[in-house]
């Protein structure tokens, strides 16, 4: 009976490649220098249009990977596998759900190398690149990057701490691209995912500063699922600003609520009765002790603050509310939350719509 092994020999040489450290030398996104195990000298390993290549002696014999290609492979995938480790999850199959997985070797790409699954159930194949399918550059990178971002970093700290840290020379403008076009990945997998998300919603709005001008960020969350349905940047406070808010979250959970918990604004009043035609009970003058209260909002308010303080100031309407709306697609799909046991409200979603099924 042959036993079925997790690595090959020269994967196994690769990773101790990796292991021993200062082994490896970044040139560009192209090319890398891995040291041989005598410490002699150095072979090159280039990105050749579909995969990589070494000068080494093995290389040039086989046309096959080299325990050098691997050592750049596992190097490029190092990150990846720390955060997995840290954030360790069960590995589902996205055509089926099952989580009865194997592994299938790895996926090559210039800058990244990714895991190869296939599922036991349905015999889908897939990869662990996650969200950033689509989006060129190393898929850990652009994660890392969206999530530094809106944990109030800014794109030139970005641009600092992936040079110090992963050897990796990317400019804040691309940072600035990557953000702007993985928020549209997520915009788009908010569409298929939000649907149950509970009875209960809950609205507030707080101060904030465009160009040294007072506006106001009304925002509206799921009681249930946690799930952010609105952030509505305007200049006004009154009715018509309260019910632009209230109908977008409207738009994104595709279904009416039971119940609205705010606070004692008037412009509530008048907004929902608007909205909901008299369908929707309304909580007003929450008090903190209540049962039924608006505390939740305040956590989210303070949330958006934290994120704020990283600007020096937002410089106008528009790419403020970018700001928020890419904040308010962070905080669904990627922010853990301590409610919700480190689990952000995607995945609680996620769980409702699977356990309908």
């Amino acid at each position: 009976m042959t036993r079925k092994v997790e690595f090959n020999k020269r994967e196994l040489r690769g990773l101790a490649i990796v292991a021993k450290g200062g082994m490896i030398k970044r040139l560009n996104e192209d090319t890398y220098l891995v040291r041989s195990s005598d410490l002699e000298c150095w072979y090159k390993v280039a990105w050749k249009g579909r995969g990589w290549c070494c000068e080494c002696k093995d290389f040039l014999k086989t046309n096959q990977p080299c325990k050098h290609v691997y050592a750049v492979a596992f190097w490029n995938r190092l990150p990846f596998i720390l955060m997995a480790n840290f954030q360790a999850d069960t590995i589902e199959c996205p055509r089926c759900g099952s989580n009865k997985v194997t592994r299938k070797g790895l996926i090559y790409g210039k800058g990244f190398t990714a895991q190869r699954y296939r599922c036991k159930m349905c015999k889908h194949k897939f990869g662990d690149k996650g969200d950033s399918k689509g989006l060129k550059g190393n898929p850990f990178l652009l994660v890392a990057a969206v999530d530094l971002y809106f944990k109030g970093l800014s794109l030139r700290m970005i641009e600092d701490h992936f040079r110090r840290v992963y050897s990796f020379d990317i400019s804040y403008s691309a940072i600035r691209r990557w953000i702007r076009r993985f928020v549209k990945v997520l915009k788009a997998l908010e569409e298929k995912l939000v649907s149950d998300i509970g009875g209960r919603w809950h609205a507030d709005d707080m101060q904030v500063k465009i160009d040294g001008k007072i506006g106001y960020l009304w925002n509206v969350l799921s009681g249930e699922t946690k799930i952010l349905l609105a952030s509505i940047l305007t200049y006004g406070r009154g009715s018509e600003d309260a019910e632009m808010a209230i109908r977008e979250a409207l738009t994104v959970a595709k279904t009416q609520p039971s119940e609205i918990v705010t606070d004692g604004l008037k412009s509530y009043q008048v907004a929902i009765k608007n909205v909901f035609k008299g369908q929707v009970n309304h909580i007003s003058r929450a008090r903190f002790t209540d049962v039924k209260n608006n505390n939740v909002m305040e956590r989210v308010n303070e949330t958006v603050r934290t994120r704020v303080r990283g600007f020096r100031k937002l410089g106008n309407e528009r790419s403020a509310s970018q700001l928020f709306e890419g904040l308010r697609l962070y905080y669904n799909s990627m922010r853990p939350h301590l409610a919700l046991g480190g689990r952000c409200p995607a995945d609680i979603v996620k769980s409702r719509k699977n356990q309908v099924k």
